[in-house]
């Protein structure tokens, strides 16, 4: 425990789910935590829980606007984060003859321009925290269903998750030197 002392990490899609079980983490090995979401009761509720190491913004991961906002509450409330989790995701089913194109940008946005965005707006408070001996880092949430074929028809959501693992593929070669 305390490994992650002194760390504040933002977390994208915090309010449940594996969000919720980095939250509690996070916290239990000491970092404060940001829940960053758009499930504004359950991300609250969850900050509560937590206490005074932990705090609620409401995110977007597709409006920059919204990207803003968080980080800026982040900074006011614990300082400049050290570590970023893009976990926001979503998915969206239907048959393939039926599959409508605001449910493929709807996946798309969310889970990966929000990953590319949200930490292109955080590289400068990132590398300003890092340093060799201890670097800031990005952890990039991505699905076994980016490897195999899914079971369900959520025809966007698989291929969303292997951009994900390629972006973070492409964004580590790049900012490991960084």
């Amino acid at each position: 425990m305390g490994r992650l002392a002194g760390k504040v990490a933002l977390i994208s899609g915090g309010a449940r789910g594996l969000g919720e079980s980095h939250a509690r983490r996070f916290v239990a090995e000491g970092a404060r935590v940001v829940i960053g979401d758009v499930l504004v009761d359950e991300g609250r509720a969850l900050a509560d829980d937590l206490g005074d190491a932990a705090l609620f913004v409401e995110l977007d991961v597709t409006d920059a606007q919204s990207w803003a906002g968080a980080v800026q509450a982040t900074t006011d409330a614990f300082d400049t984060p050290t570590v970023l989790v893009n976990n926001a995701g979503v998915s969206w089913g239907a048959p393939i003859d039926e599959f409508p194109e605001i449910g493929w940008d709807k996946v798309f946005d969310t889970n990966v321009k929000g990953v590319f965005f949200l930490t292109q707006r955080l590289l400068p408070l990132l590398e300003a925290r890092a340093s060799a001996e201890d670097p800031s880092r990005v952890v990039n949430i991505g699905s076994i269903d980016g490897i195999r074929t899914p079971v369900f028809d959520t025809h966007s959501y698989g291929p969303s998750k292997a951009a994900v693992h390629a972006l973070t593929r492409q964004m580590a070669a790049k900012l490991v030197k960084r």
